[in-house]
């Protein structure tokens, strides 16, 4: 092992600890050394999330890296990886410059559908979502984006939009997110009859317990105390 695959397996451990000064320290220190290429492409991101999550106020380091980067993919030609990168500088502005981060949202999604990504196009129509100041804009986002990945059986984006769709039919109709949620608990109800084993069905409905938790919070808000006892003992079944 390489003294910087040293630096960054520490570092890695640090974040995962939520030590991210101590994290940025040992990146730092594989920075110092790391050739040019994917690997120093992952360090620069790694760097840029342990710098915003440090300080999400300041964006200076985490933009300077992510940039970086962006450069190191573009030399290299991995271009999903470039895609990547645009979404996470998205991410970075996302509190500071809306404008700023949807414009690399988008330069992220044109990028997708150019090379024909239906992953990565959904991603980037989620990250557009949740930018947009408009909800009923980010309404239609996360439609289309639930259309697309139920086609493609990308459910990880597919359950993130049905998520942003509940999350903004709340603040205008509570009762109308409720049915949202219901929908969304149905739907991983139809995934599972389709999972062969037991352990895998049990990993997938734990990964989606976001849907349950916020049916519950719902049902709760609602002062529906024996609905949200279903729905919590739904999520365990």
């Amino acid at each position: 092992m390489d003294d910087y695959e040293m630096y960054i397996s520490n570092g890695d451990k640090l974040m995962d600890k939520e030590k991210y000064m101590d994290a940025i320290r040992e990146y730092s220190e594989a920075y110092k050394t790391i050739p040019p290429g994917s690997e120093k492409a992952e360090l620069c991101y790694k760097l840029s999330q342990a710098y915003l999550a440090l300080d999400h106020k300041n964006i200076e380091n985490p933009v300077k890296y992510a940039m970086e980067a962006l450069k190191e993919h573009e030399k290299t030609g991995e271009t999903e990886l470039k895609v990547l990168d645009l979404m996470n500088l998205g991410f970075i502005y996302l509190d500071s410059n809306i404008d700023e981060a949807i414009k690399y949202i988008d330069e992220a999604y044109k990028i997708a559908e150019e090379i024909n990504d239906v992953q990565l196009k959904a991603m980037a129509l989620n990250a557009k979502a949740e930018a947009t100041r408009n909800p009923d804009e980010a309404l239609n986002i996360y439609k289309n984006v639930m259309e697309i990945s139920d086609k493609s059986m990308d459910w990880d984006n597919y359950f993130e939009a049905a998520l942003g769709e509940i999350n903004i039919l709340r603040n205008k109709d509570i009762n109308a997110a409720m049915d949202a949620a219901y929908k969304a608990m149905d739907k991983i109800d139809k995934i599972l009859e389709t999972i062969k084993t037991k352990k895998d069905k049990t990993e997938f409905k734990k990964s989606l317990s976001y849907i349950y938790d916020s049916a519950s919070d719902m049902a709760m808000e609602l002062e529906n105390f024996d609905e949200a006892m279903k729905i919590a003992e739904r999520a365990k079944s």
